[in-house]
């Protein structure tokens, strides 16, 4: 069987200002297609500078949430604000030592050990994590351990 198929000469009946024309917008469209790729592209990495933004501000609430709570002597909620808040900001160092803070004076002293040791390595400086983590190791019994990293 054959095969039926429509064929047209390009170019016999276009006059050369309509192909002209056509040539031009085509090279419009494609500009316009490489200004929009740059633009998702910078609106890509504008959206993840917003969504930083949101969960630092969101961790911030969290954490203060969860302070108020602490001080109102409802410890366990407390602890799952700050929870939430390190999901979003791991890297919080205060959070760690706020929550090992609360860990003992629940008197659950491994998780408040491991909660100080992780905010000494997010922030070696902090002397606030550092008393929390020697008062967390007092807890424990570990007085040597405690006398060895204050001298240090």
């Amino acid at each position: 069987m054959a095969s039926f198929g429509w064929k047209r000469k390009i170019g016999e009946k276009v006059s050369k200002a309509t192909s002209q024309q056509f040539e031009a917008e085509a090279a419009d469209d494609k500009d316009l297609a490489d200004d929009d790729e740059a633009n998702w592209v910078h609106a890509t990495k504008r959206r993840k500078e917003i969504l930083l933004e949101d969960c630092v501000k969101k961790s911030k609430e969290l954490k203060d949430e969860g302070a108020n709570l602490a001080e109102n002597k409802r410890y366990r909620e407390a602890i799952h604000k700050w929870d939430e808040a390190l999901q979003l900001t791991p890297e919080d160092a205060t959070l760690y030592e706020m929550k090992s803070q609360v860990l003992m004076s629940l008197h659950e002293m491994f998780p408040a050990v491991h909660a100080a040791e992780m905010a000494v390595q997010r922030n070696p400086r902090s002397w606030d994590a550092w008393q929390t983590l020697g008062r967390a190791q007092l807890g424990l019994g570990e007085i040597a351990l405690v006398g060895k990293q204050t001298r240090v």
